[in-house]
């Protein structure tokens, strides 16, 4: 099969999975998982061989969710693994074009007459002119990434039509990347079983998420060796609640955690850095008081979470810097207090007794064991507690409400501040195999030469993805995660003594603009010709390689 003829059967795959909408925790995702099985299973390879490809339930899905595996054997144990998600986000932004956000050439259409009306931005002039030019195709989803499940497709059908296939490849489809990733953390169990079953040993794995740039694609056409890591940092503020007749009796929380928030707020100091690239800084993602009711008196308590992104810093280091810069905010949140009582009028001997205190920073690990020495029986108290919150919380709002019980239950008086983690901690994972490396390097720079174009070699893919389930991560930084995670389903799991798969892991995607906006779009040519042609010889080079 040629270029073109392995170019339309991308475009016609990807059509086919875009048209069936797989809205995370949606019914279409979870059906999904049936719908690419039979296009799977009309394969010629697989309708003699209907053991080889599987829709394998996650387990303890919270939706009943099953991810895709499809096998093609060659000679030998040696495997490359061929991954991508199949949920993509809601299509809710669309407004009156959200009926034909799943049927990409209508959309196409309908996005170009109303662009010709109502364009106003730089950034939707810009839509205009690729969705006319020809070259880009919209929908939702089918650039994040049902065509890289596409590239991902075509390569392993390729190899199934080889006479002769040295080593094997293993297509692998996942549910839930957008949310909490249980596709590819059910997954880790579900590769081990099947490299078990036929004595396979995995070699790399290549990830197919998008990419994306607004320029020529110099940015994200683009080899990834690495993914950012992600920790949702959260903050537990106790103040002192009092009459807002009488503000200064009392230490708000809502004051306390802006000058937090202010402090941390894209703070470069708390930004990581390695190997040449930087993460973005924290960012707020949630800030509230946890009052739930209207009266005179002020908050006793707020709650904050930050975005923050990591390229190797450990878990611990983490919150030792949040400490450090709440405790700071703490320390100068309280002098400005105490300057303001003075200024109204209050004598600086006599201020209100809240204001003679001095706050206190500790880890949610920290507060777990305050509250178990105050109560011998605390842990069966949690659990009871744990047992009566509503399964449908997200992480965060479920670790806000136990460390609030764990704080109660501990006795301590603010003002004080909880550190902890308010969601699944996804760890930064990079390539490190010189060998691999070098392999993959030098079947890029052919591919390059022959498909007149360049790819670009980075170290960390910035879109958060499930890279970080299959390469290696610190089981330091995991355990340090989970002891300070309230809520127990955001806490990492290992599968037979491993939390990630621990094996050589890379991203080749698709490249287009604004996916997760009304906007998505693929780039045609690169995402539909050359992707599988640089996914296929980048696999081949891997089954290949003496590493």
């Amino acid at each position: 099969m040629n270029a073109n003829q392995n170019g339309a059967q991308a475009r016609d795959l990807t059509l086919e999975m875009t048209r069936h909408a797989s809205v995370s925790n949606s019914n279409g995702e979870r059906t999904f998982s049936n719908t690419l099985c039979k296009m799977i299973a009309r394969e010629p390879y697989f309708q003699t061989r209907t053991d080889f490809v599987r829709v394998e339930p996650i387990a303890g899905d919270p939706f009943g969710r099953s991810n895709v595996l499809a096998l093609v054997r060659g000679s030998g144990s040696r495997t490359v693994v061929l991954t991508g998600h199949f949920d993509v986000v809601s299509a809710a932004n669309y407004g009156p074009l959200e009926e034909w956000a799943f049927e990409p050439e209508i959309l196409r259409e309908k996005l170009i007459a109303d662009l010709r009306q109502s364009a106003r931005s730089q950034s939707e002039h810009l839509a205009l002119t690729d969705l006319e030019s020809g070259e880009f195709l919209p929908g939702r989803g089918l650039l994040d990434m049902k065509s890289g499940l596409a590239a991902g497709l075509v390569a392993l059908y390729r190899f199934a039509k080889l006479e002769e296939r040295f080593g094997n490849l293993i297509f692998l489809a996942v549910a839930d990347e957008e949310v909490q990733s249980h596709g590819a953390r059910g997954a880790i169990s579900q590769l081990e079983a099947l490299t078990q079953e036929f004595n396979l040993e995995i070699d790399c794995v290549i990830n197919l998420d998008a990419t994306g740039d607004y320029e020529d694609g110099s940015e994200g056409q683009a080899v990834y060796y690495g993914s950012v890591g992600k920790l949702l940092v959260s903050a537990y503020v106790a103040g002192i609640d009092t009459h807002a007749g009488y503000p200064l009796t009392g230490i708000n929380p809502n004051f306390l955690l802006s000058e937090i928030v202010a402090r941390i707020e894209c703070n470069p100091a708390l930004a990581d850095h390695a190997h040449g690239e930087s993460a973005p800084p924290p960012t707020s993602l949630k800030q509230m008081d946890l009052k739930t009711h209207y009266d005179v008196t002020t908050p006793a308590r707020a709650w904050a979470c930050w975005n923050v992104l990591t390229h190797g810093k450990p878990a611990a280091k983490v919150l030792e810097e949040f400490r450090e810069q709440t405790q700071t905010a703490l320390d100068q949140s309280l002098e400005t207090l105490r300057g303001r009582a003075r200024t109204w009028g209050t004598p600086s001997d006599s201020w209100p007794a809240a204001l003679d205190v001095q706050a206190f920073v500790m880890t949610f690990a920290e507060l777990m064991l305050k509250a178990q020495e105050r109560h011998s029986d605390f842990d069966t108290r949690l659990e009871a507690f744990t047992a009566t919150l509503d399964p449908r919380l997200d992480a965060p709002m479920i670790s806000q409400l136990i460390t609030d019980y764990v704080w109660a239950q501990s006795e301590l008086i603010g003002p004080a501040v909880v550190l902890g983690f308010g969601s699944l901690h996804y760890p930064a994972v990079l390539l490190e195999d010189e060998t691999m490396i070098q392999t993959i390097r030098a079947s890029l720079k052919t591919a390059q030469r022959e498909l007149g174009i360049h790819i670009r070699e980075r170290q960390f893919f910035a879109g958060i993805s499930d890279m970080s389930w299959f390469g290696t991560a610190n089981t330091h930084d995991l355990e340090i995660v989970n002891t300070n995670t309230p809520a127990p389903r955001a806490r990492i799991h290992s599968v037979n003594r491993r939390a990630t798969l621990g094996v050589p892991t890379i991203n080749i995607g698709p490249w287009g603009r604004d996916y997760h906006q009304w906007l998505e779009r693929a780039h045609i040519k690169y995402s539909f010709e050359h992707l599988p042609e640089i996914v296929w010889r980048v696999a081949m080079a891997a089954l290949d390689s003496e590493s």
